[in-house]
C-alpha cells in the first residue's frame, strides 16, 4: 500500500515538473520572437530613416530657381530615391514666407510583399539665398532647423 502511494507521489511530482519545464520552454519561446520581431522593427525604421536622410540630402544639393515655390504654403517635389532593402525615400521644399523653407523628407521600408514596414518624416528649417551663376538654388540650414515630424 506505501509502495503504491509512493508511485503515486512520484507520478504526480513528475507531472508537475513536465508542466514546469513545458512553461519554461514556452516562455523561452515567446520570448525570441518577441525580441526577434522588436530588433527587425528596429532595422526598418533605421533603414526607413537611412531612406528620408538620402532623399534630404540629395535635395540639399540645389534646385533650379525656376521650380522654387514661390507663394506661403506651396511645395515642390525636389528629390526620391530606393536604397537597398527596400526603402523609399521623398523630399519635398515647402515655402514657409519670405526666405525661409522647409525640406520635409519621408522614409518607407517596405516588406518583401509591398506591404510598409517602418515609416519616418524628418524637416529641415533652410534659409534660401539668390541662385548661382547655373540658376541653381543651394539652401543654408536654419539654427537649429531640424526636427524629426510624429
Amino acid at each position: 500500500m506505501r509502495a503504491e502511494r509512493e508511485a503515486g507521489v512520484a507520478l504526480l511530482l513528475a507531472l508537475v515538473v513536465l508542466v514546469a519545464l513545458g512553461m519554461v520552454s514556452l516562455t523561452a519561446l515567446t520570448l525570441a520572437r518577441t525580441e526577434s520581431l522588436a530588433g527587425r522593427a528596429a532595422v526598418a525604421r533605421v533603414q526607413a530613416r537611412g531612406a528620408a536622410e538620402a532623399a534630404l540630402a540629395l535635395a540639399r544639393l540645389g534646385w533650379p530657381a525656376s521650380s522654387t515655390p514661390g507663394q506661403p504654403g506651396a511645395e515642390i517635389s525636389l528629390a526620391s530615391v530606393t536604397v537597398p532593402g527596400p526603402a523609399d525615400g521623398q523630399a519635398k521644399l515647402r515655402n514657409l514666407g519670405g526666405s525661409l523653407y522647409a525640406l520635409e523628407a519621408s522614409g518607407v521600408r517596405h516588406s518583401a510583399g509591398g506591404l510598409p514596414l517602418a515609416s519616418i518624416r524628418l524637416e529641415l528649417l533652410v534659409l534660401l539665398g539668390a541662385p548661382d551663376s547655373n540658376s541653381i538654388v543651394h539652401p543654408s540650414i536654419y539654427p537649429r532647423g531640424w526636427r524629426l515630424l510624429p
